[in-house]
């Protein structure tokens, strides 16, 4: 059983420990209190800080404004760009573009594919001409598309650019067949550019 001595020991202990919670719940008391009172004081201070500099701008630019119409012209204009930039006709155009250039490196490629096509239809229809005892004929060939690239005009319409090399290749042989089997050489290198255009959904030439 607990003596009286080790009672009083303890309510001692306890109530100096409950005087120690009060006096920190009463310290943080008073820091809020205090924080509270003074954040209108500081948002005054602050408004006036600001209010300052503002009124002082002001004035600096009170004689400064009548000599500026050039300025107020340039921001005109560039008004004026910004709000014919997002007219309904230009944001449809805008989204085009981004259709269209997604869609125009398949476009390259499938053209790419075409002129292979277009060369091999060339060798098929060769005509050659007797030249000094050699049968002689030309044909035209391509290279790999080697730029493919699309951009929007200045009304924002999409156009679509490809570039290309096109040969000129010469062929000669005792005979017909001696020729379509001799090594080609090129006599003609034309840097070719194709521009089209994007109109209902897709690109034409």
């Amino acid at each position: 059983m607990l003596t009286l001595v080790r009672i009083f020991a303890i309510e001692n202990i306890a109530m100096m420990f409950i005087r120690t919670v009060e006096m920190r719940a009463a310290v943080a008391a008073l820091a809020i209190t205090a924080l509270f009172a003074a954040t209108p004081a500081r948002a005054q201070s602050q408004a006036a800080a600001q209010a300052s500099p503002a009124s002082a701008s002001r004035s600096a630019a009170v004689p400064q404004a009548s000599a500026s119409p050039a300025a107020k012209k340039t921001l005109r204009q560039e008004v004026t760009a910004l709000v014919a930039k997002y007219t309904p006709d230009r944001l449809k155009r805008d989204l085009e573009f981004k259709k269209a250039a997604a869609l125009f490196p398949d476009f390259c490629r499938h053209w790419e594919q075409d002129l292979r096509e277009r060369e091999t239809n060339n060798l098929s229809k060769l005509r050659f001409d007797l030249k000094n005892g050699f049968e002689t004929a030309t044909y035209t060939a391509y290279s790999k598309v080697a730029g493919c690239e699309s951009h929007q005009s200045k009304d924002g319409y999409s156009i679509g650019k490809l570039t290309y090399e096109e040969f000129i290749y010469y062929l000669a042989g005792k005979s017909r067949d001696e020729a379509k089997h001799a090594s080609p050489r090129a006599i003609s290198d034309t840097h070719t550019t194709e521009i089209f255009r994007w109109d209902n959904g897709k690109w034409f030439y």
